[in-house]
């Protein structure tokens, strides 16, 4: 997907501020962050949404989450994946958000 900005940012042709990164994954910074060290969690391949992301790599989605939400030393946050237009998913590749939690920070999570 030459176009998707996830790609691009992959392929290193627009700058990010990586958090971590494996062979499967890469942790940046939210351009624009609904809360402080909102982070995403991407993966290298391109999928176009959460359930078009290999079975097997599931576990490894979740152990590099882990290790960001430790690497923030953080103990409440929001896991969000917004998954298709309808659901809030702006950019065709699949993504998790990570959304740190202070009381008071001011953002509202609508479920």
């Amino acid at each position: 997907m030459e176009e998707c900005i996830f790609c691009k940012i992959i392929r290193g042709e627009i700058p990010c501020q990586k958090v971590l990164e494996d062979d499967n994954f890469v942790v940046i910074r939210d351009a624009n962050p609904k809360v402080v060290d909102h982070l995403l969690v991407i993966p290298r391949e391109h999928y176009g949404n959460f359930l078009e992301i290999p079975s097997e790599l599931y576990r490894k989605l979740l152990e590099i989450t882990k290790r960001a939400i430790e690497k923030l030393d953080v103990n409440e946050f929001n896991l969000v994946v917004n998954n298709g237009k309808s659901a809030g998913q702006l950019i065709s590749h699949a993504h998790l958000h990570i959304l740190p939690r202070k009381e008071g920070d001011g953002f509202r999570l609508n479920v």
